[in-house]
């Protein structure tokens, strides 16, 4: 072998066990945070961690689909709307606890995730928006309370502002958790870029090799809470991301890009609470508190510490905060 020749091996040589060390570096911390977060007190761990729930519903959506609906208990209805690539389980602790306090809790799995099918209009903020409907004059709902967590927050605004007579015949009040009005692309007005990054998620690959990895989902999905998550709870979240359907994980892009509803925020007439936690990452407190600033009346419940999954993070004290949201707005619309 020549000079040159011993040469370039010797640098590839140097270059694969730079490579090497990396990989194996980032394994290490990978495994490391893993251990750390299962090591910490979890009082979830032993507990059911499917929903529960007294009633189903298969009802039909505007466009041929069908809208699978969970429910349970008496009284107020509060209709729950989780965010994108997770289902209704995500609502569990408030179906634990909120129908021993005299309410009826409504969870729908969003068109195209959980046991829902989306119809000929596809997965468009518009057509989830019209699901909202769709729950509410199917199962006849009135003095209702909706909850929009994230993506579900999005289509709750698109809901009251699209649908302004039936948010007054059939809504009582409004939380917006963890949610945006508008997303950059949106602000910004660039058309090709949102249709570069539509392109892009179209042709990325599956991201299920992600979440079907313990350690690596786990991790992942630990993005979405803030500085108290618990394991069980953040290994609940990569379950329902591995279990969303491909096609709804590249879908994404296309709903969430060019949202911007921040013009017609003012025109919601519905007593609105607006949540969020300190430390979320995703939807970060800043847009939470523009949204209250826009939509007459509202109010603002910042919760320290949290990350985007607060009805998982902290129940306690987000139950009894939708428990008493809930009771005020009804006093108040029959008032």
């Amino acid at each position: 072998m020549s000079p040159s020749s011993r040469g370039g091996a010797g640098r590839l040589a140097a270059v694969g066990a730079v490579a090497g060390g990396v990989v194996a570096a980032a394994y290490g911390a990978q495994r490391l945070a893993t251990q750390r977060l299962r090591r910490r007190p979890d009082p979830h761990s032993a507990v059911q961690r499917e929903l529960v729930a007294d009633v189903d519903h298969e009802l039909h959506s505007h466009d041929g689909g069908s809208i699978h609906v969970l429910e349970s208990g008496t009284g107020i209805p509060i209709v729950f709307s989780h965010g994108v690539t997770l289902s209704a389980r995500i609502w569990i602790r408030q179906f634990e606890a909120l129908p021993r306090e005299g309410l009826r809790v409504v969870a729908f799995d969003d068109r195209g995730h959980g046991a829902s099918v989306a119809g000929d209009a596809g997965l468009t903020i518009e057509s989830l928006a019209h699901d909202f409907r769709s729950v509410l004059e199917g199962l006849d709902l009135h003095d209702a309370v909706i909850v929009g967590h994230s993506m579900g927050g999005i289509a709750a605004q698109a809901f009251a502002v699209r649908h302004p007579r039936v948010l007054a015949e059939r809504v009582a009040g409004m939380v917006l958790l963890s949610t945006i009005a508008s997303t950059p692309l949106a602000v910004s007005g660039s058309a090709w870029l949102g249709s570069a990054v539509k392109w892009i998620a179209g042709v990325a690959p599956d991201t299920s090799v992600i979440w079907g990895a313990r350690d690596l989902g786990l991790l992942v999905a630990r993005i979405g809470f803030g500085r108290d998550a618990k394991a069980s709870d953040v290994e609940m979240v990569r379950q329902m991301m591995l279990e969303c359907p491909s096609e709804t994980r590249r879908g994404v892009p296309g709903v969430i890009l060019g949202v911007d509803l921040t013009d017609e925020l003012p025109e919601i007439d519905v007593p609105t609470l607006v949540v969020c936690g300190s430390a979320d990452v995703i939807t970060p407190p800043w847009e939470s508190r523009r949204i209250a600033s826009l939509i007459p009346g509202a109010r603002l419940e910042l919760f320290e510490r949290g990350g985007h999954m607060l009805m998982l993070e902290q129940p306690e004290r987000f139950n009894d905060l939708v428990a008493a949201f809930a009771r005020s707005s009804v006093s108040c619309d029959r008032g």
